[in-house]
């Protein structure tokens, strides 16, 4: 709880700086504002999941409105789709002053023009920005982001909890994705206050972890146990398309797919996305799923002992394509 409420402190911190910055300095205090956004991965979660939220927000009119007092209006219909367009517009500015920083004080001298440049931009972050940072910090305060509490949960698992969960996964192998599956769940609604139901029926088979039926937007996340043998590739494959069916069942346009890796080895996963970036996804069928590597086998021995890891990598093709995996 002391991490989320620094956080948010952090980020109306930030705010009070944009606000209070002189015009000459503004696209420069932007940047700054970015640079350190992106530093924080609570953050950038939030903003990944809420890019999701409105995939086809009109940014053009809203750019536009911008230039034209008295004329402005969101395009957006949700929290997530204005955050979203204001994030955008902050990283192109940041983008345009890394290039010109000559150029940053011009940063909304438009926006109202009857005033000084001053009381312009003073407008402009208030009316603007401010409602991004309303976002993040209340966000931050219910620790409603899906991504950044499963990076806690595998975390957790790997740094604390491998030894007393693969017990009990070898103690009944048959059953062993079911050990796992109901620890994430618990995990999910103790830390990140996400309600889940195990196992509840859709047109598509059962689930390991829908949540969020009572109102709120569905979660679906399932969790599959890799081997590298008969749970091997071809296991994630069928269990990628499995999410992907569940996602179209609840009318979602993101799934979460835990790989429990039970092997020595590490793997890696394929993305659609930045090479390196955390988590790797995959978009299919107007479906976005983000994988969850979490390494849940303890070592055997040492890391000094133990010898360069060895790979397993898994192609797009063969996590798309079952009949190739």
């Amino acid at each position: 709880m002391k991490y989320q409420q620094r956080l948010q402190v952090a980020v109306r911190e930030r705010l009070r700086k944009l606000m209070t910055a002189p015009y000459s300095s503004a696209g420069h205090e932007v940047h700054l504002a970015v640079t350190w956004i992106n530093s924080q991965p609570a953050l950038r979660c939030l903003l990944e999941e809420a890019a999701r939220k409105e995939p086809d927000l009109d940014r053009e009119k809203f750019r536009t409105g911008l230039s034209r007092s008295g004329r402005f209006f969101w395009s957006s219909r949700t929290e997530e789709g204005r955050a979203s367009l204001v994030w955008e517009l902050m990283q192109d500015i940041a983008k345009a002053e890394a290039e010109d920083p000559e150029a940053g004080w011009r940063v909304g001298s438009d926006y109202s023009p009857k005033g000084s440049l001053q009381d312009s931009w003073r407008e402009f972050a208030e009316d603007i920005l401010q409602p991004l940072f309303d976002f993040l910090s209340e966000r931050v305060g219910a620790e409603s982001s899906i991504l950044h509490t499963l990076e806690r949960y595998r975390t957790r698992i790997e740094w604390f909890d491998r030894e007393e969960l693969y017990a009990r996964f070898t103690a009944d192998t048959t059953n062993g994705e079911e050990v796992y599956n109901l620890d994430l769940q618990r995990f999910l609604f103790l830390e990140g206050d996400h309600i889940t139901h195990a196992k509840p029926r859709s047109a598509s088979g059962e689930a390991d972890l829908i949540g969020d039926l009572d109102g709120r937007d569905p979660l679906v996340c399932d969790g599959k146990i890799f081997d590298g043998k008969g749970r091997g590739k071809g296991y994630l494959a069928k269990g990628l398309h499995q999410v992907i069916k569940y996602a179209h069942d609840y009318g979602q346009h993101t799934a979460y797919l835990v790989v429990y890796n039970i092997t020595d080895k590490l793997l890696e996963l394929p993305t659609d996305g930045t090479p390196g970036a955390w988590p790797p996804y995959i978009e299919l069928s107007g479906v976005r799923v983000y994988f969850i590597h979490v390494r849940v086998a303890p070592p055997t021995t040492t890391a000094s002992k133990a010898g360069k890891a060895t790979r397993v990598t898994l192609t797009h093709d063969e996590l798309t394509n079952p009949d190739t995996a």
